[in-house]
């Protein structure tokens, strides 16, 4: 994508801060910075060395800066208005994940960027780490054949200083849920990437060690898939010191697990290329298990590339707003099927 793309970030907390710094990587040029709190944009600023404009109004920016692009980073309960708000002045978005918390408030979305004809897409960055698309791959390819089981763990652990900070994480209004919808939503994403379309869900949750959050701090379900197979999920933010992030799965032909890289990948047919992948791609840490500051943001540099390289060849991304839906749609399931105590949900497709 031509550097002539300019960029604009509005939210910028920590995970705004990693897109200021990734869009010039993925060849994009930074073109202005918008925060309701002017300390903020200030500290990534001053960090950064940006010689950019700055705003507290997104509508404002939009009206004086030239952008083509609006990168949304605020709380996520919060990104309905200021996509709407890029939608309507003509600007293609890449939304932070979740890319909203609701479903009606997604429709909303995506009718008004189909209106505009306008590209929206969302941030899964994890599928971006080569374990995972080697998963990926293989299922695409049939390897597994018929697939009896597959799950995602996410055994984190979060401060209750984390959740005081910011005054909005822990919360169902701009947060959309606890340890599933923030930090799990990339396991989720990935789970129905890679095994296909989950059809129903039974779930339980609850603060098990968080006491002051409105939401859950662990959950954890089981899944059937569309495709008949079961599978689980397990999200967690009250595990010390927090472990890495795994997702299996397994059928009548081989089974693969990533897990800080690839720790196995065996098939009843290997194929020539199994071995040296396996090696190459054994130790992988994405980091942010117990701090999502060390999360690296070298993923959602090839995240956000993969989107430009799309739309310059006039085309939906990966992680268009439809697909980004999806994981949403699940998590939805988990929580309402929670709500009644486990009983199952089929997941609003």
């Amino acid at each position: 994508m031509p550097n002539q793309t300019r960029h604009a970030v509005v939210g910028v907390g920590v995970v705004g801060e990693w897109h200021t710094r990734a869009i010039p990587e993925a060849g994009g040029t930074l073109a202005a910075l918008c925060d309701i709190d002017p300390a903020q944009t200030k500290k990534a600023v001053d960090k950064n060395k940006y010689d950019v404009p700055t705003y507290t109004d997104i509508k404002q920016m939009l009206a004086k800066e030239k952008i083509d692009i609006v990168h949304v980073c605020v709380p996520s309960g919060n990104h309905l208005d200021p996509v709407l708000a890029a939608i309507d002045a003509g600007k293609n978005v890449i939304c932070e994940k979740p890319i909203e918390i609701k479903l009606d408030r997604i429709d909303r979305m995506l009718e008004a960027a189909d209106k505009k004809k306008i590209r929206l897409a969302g941030i899964f960055q994890n599928r971006w780490n080569p374990a995972n698309r080697a998963l990926y791959d293989a299922a695409a390819a049939g390897r597994f054949g018929k697939v009896a089981w597959a799950g995602c763990f996410t055994p984190w652990y979060r401060t209750d200083q984390y959740y005081r900070e910011g005054g909005w994480r822990g919360t169902w209004k701009l947060d959309g849920g606890g340890a599933i919808m923030n930090q799990s939503v990339h396991q989720v994403d990935l789970i129905q990437w890679i095994a296909g379309p989950v059809k129903q869900v039974s779930a339980y949750a609850g603060a098990r060690i968080h006491g002051e959050i409105e939401v859950e701090d662990t959950l954890t379900c089981s899944l059937q898939f569309e495709s008949g197979a079961f599978g689980t999920i397990m999200g967690t933010t009250a595990m010390f010191p927090g472990g890495g992030l795994r997702v299996e799965i397994g059928g009548e032909n081989g089974m693969a697990v990533s897990e800080n890289g690839l720790k196995t990948f065996q098939f009843r047919n290997p194929q020539s290329g199994d071995e040296e992948l396996l090696k190459k791609h054994a130790k992988f840490d994405g980091g942010g298990a117990s701090n999502p500051q060390l999360s690296q943001i070298w993923m959602h540099v090839q995240n956000i590339k993969s989107i430009l390289a799309a739309w310059n060849e006039n085309r939906d991304a990966e992680t268009h707003g439809r697909e980004a839906r999806k994981a949403i749609a699940i998590i939805l399931a988990m929580y309402e099927s929670a709500r009644k105590n486990g009983e199952p949900v089929k997941v609003n497709v």
